[in-house]
């Protein structure tokens, strides 16, 4: 399996965001830690942002926060508890974004709300322009919860607004154990696709 040093995790920040989702949010955290990877996420100690933080933390791995001003105080409720080097502050969302879009070599996309969804949009409609290169975007869908976004983009090939070329990067992983047997199915596909590109 590649080696990854930076992977990017998208997910609420809520602290109202159901419980049955903490627990595999902490293990994440855990696995990216236990494999040396840093976790570039938008910066949060409440919700799904901090149950992957605490359990990257627990298991004494790094993350890079990248977050606005604004951001830093609605969702870091203790700066504290980060060490120095691991929060970048920007000027904008749209700079916050791009740079977690450019660092991460993998995008996971947790159980979020209307700020997730525009990152997760953001980030496909880049790669459709060629703006960011294709990487793997895995949706965490721990208790189903992105299960009806998985019938949504299957109803939009259906009908013709998405292609596969569109969708290819893209794959849901039911648990925290599959994770990277998930990413390299996905790396490996886009790999594969490259190729044939670079035949023709």
């Amino acid at each position: 399996m590649k080696k990854y040093k930076y992977i990017t995790v998208w997910a609420g920040a809520a602290p109202t965001i159901s419980a049955c989702h903490h627990k595999p949010m902490h293990e994440i955290g855990q696995i990216l830690a236990q494999n040396k990877i840093t976790m570039v996420y938008g910066i949060g100690d409440e919700g799904m942002m901090g149950a992957a933080f605490q359990g990257v933390r627990s298991k004494k791995g790094k993350v890079k926060g990248i977050t606005t001003p604004k951001l830093l105080e609605l969702q870091c409720k203790d700066p504290d508890l980060f060490q120095k080097g691991e929060i970048e502050v920007v000027d904008s969302l749209n700079e916050r974004k791009r740079k977690m879009m450019e660092l991460g070599e993998v995008i996971l996309a947790g159980p979020g709300g209307w700020g997730t969804l525009d990152e997760i949009s953001n980030f496909a409609v880049l790669i459709q322009t060629g703006e960011i290169k294709k990487k793997p975007l895995i949706f965490l869908n721990f208790n189903n919860f992105w299960a009806p976004f998985g019938e949504l983009i299957f109803n939009m090939l259906q009908e013709g607004t998405l292609n596969q070329d569109k969708v290819d990067f893209i794959d849901f992983a039911n648990s925290p154990e599959e994770l990277f047997d998930v990413i390299e199915k996905v790396q490996i596909r886009l790999d594969a696709a490259k190729k044939a590109k670079q035949k023709k």
